[in-house]
């Protein structure tokens, strides 16, 4: 029996898919790098893969194309982090398109027959090229990087000096740099978005102008249900001392899972759709919260993300991006689709 479930919800997963490729009308390079966001690869790729809208699937580093591979996944994939030396036969062997961002990446390419992206620093001072140019006949795509899609001034200017660069190219058939925030700025010139965060329903700016469902539910058992009397102390470092005889539980999710221990006597779950206070330190495996006004039992599910609170929402009380909190998820949630 398990303690913790994330369940994945395919239909609200295809929705958000065409929901994006609706509203930006390009075809989706669908970014699951990092067990596609904590979420868990396995179960994410070959469904992302069914859908004509995803043309590309885009990982970090050549190990996880080639786990991809091993999935089963057929589609194009794109590795965002470049190829260091002694990477480029598992690009050969195992259809992987790099992202070639430094003179050292293309060193280790050199010679091999597979199609490469260029990437340009544009303003976020991390992977790309600046201003030179980069003369290869295997280049068939260019890509920057927006770093602040929340600051318009910014972003727009990132997109002009992307545009001069481009001017420079012949023949590109894949231009991309809209994030799943940067999509609104529906830059007419590039020729896919690059999506990840959205594609869970996560909306990564206020005033989101594209409906997305959540396609991600996480919960956990009760193993513990009493009642202690008013003064008694919560947790570890009696960070928390009850005010009132309080019935309370013990969900079976701490911060080994995920769950980060600055939502201690912050958050709050959610226990048959009502919310339920974080009591005291949040620990590795356990997390106490105030069952009062409910009638609970050993077993049963306690929600810490659903309809009512998504990773967005607890990203913001934790003081973190819900990027963060994904990624952290423990391998021992068992995933389940829906």
């Amino acid at each position: 029996m398990s303690r913790s479930v994330l369940l994945i919800d395919k239909e609200a997963l295809f929705h958000n898919v065409r929901s994006l490729y609706q509203f930006s009308g390009k075809p989706i390079i669908a970014v699951v790098k990092s067990d596609a966001y904590g979420v868990g690869v396995k179960y994410i790729a070959s469904l992302l893969e069914s859908l004509r809208e995803v043309e590309f699937l885009a990982v970090a580093c050549v190990e996880e194309g080639i786990e991809l591979r091993k999935l089963g996944v057929k589609k194009p994939i794109l590795i965002l982090g470049g190829v260091l030396k002694g990477e480029g036969k598992a690009l050969v062997d195992y259809k992987l398109t790099p992202v070639i961002s430094h003179r050292e990446h293309l060193r280790a390419v050199e010679g091999l027959k597979v199609p490469l992206h260029l990437k340009f620093d544009t303003g976020m001072g991390r992977l790309g090229f600046l201003d030179e140019f980069v003369e290869d006949p295997r280049v068939e795509g260019l890509l920057t990087h927006l770093s602040s899609p929340a600051d318009e001034e910014f972003s727009k200017r990132q997109i002009e000096v992307f545009k001069k660069i481009l001017e420079r190219y012949k023949g590109i058939k894949y231009v991309h740099l809209e994030s799943s925030a940067g999509l609104i700025y529906r830059v007419p010139f590039a020729t896919h978005i690059r999506v990840g965060l959205a594609l869970y329903g996560e909306k990564p700016l206020p005033n989101y102008p594209i409906e997305l469902k959540p396609v991600l539910t996480l919960r956990a058992r009760l193993i513990s249900v009493k009642n202690l009397p008013k003064g008694h102390p919560i947790s570890y470092s009696r960070s928390y001392i009850l005010e009132r005889d309080t019935l309370v539980g013990v969900v079976a999710f701490g911060y080994a899972d995920g769950l980060m221990k600055s939502l201690s006597n912050r958050g709050v779950l959610y226990y048959q759709g009502k919310p339920v206070k974080i009591l005291g330190n949040i620990t590795m495996d356990m997390t106490i919260v105030d069952l009062g006004g409910t009638q609970p039992k050993v077993g049963d599910w306690v929600d810490i993300v659903c309809q009512r609170q998504s990773f967005t929402d607890l990203a913001k009380l934790a003081g973190t991006i819900p990027y963060e909190l994904m990624c952290n998820l423990s391998k021992r949630i068992k995933r389940r689709v829906l």
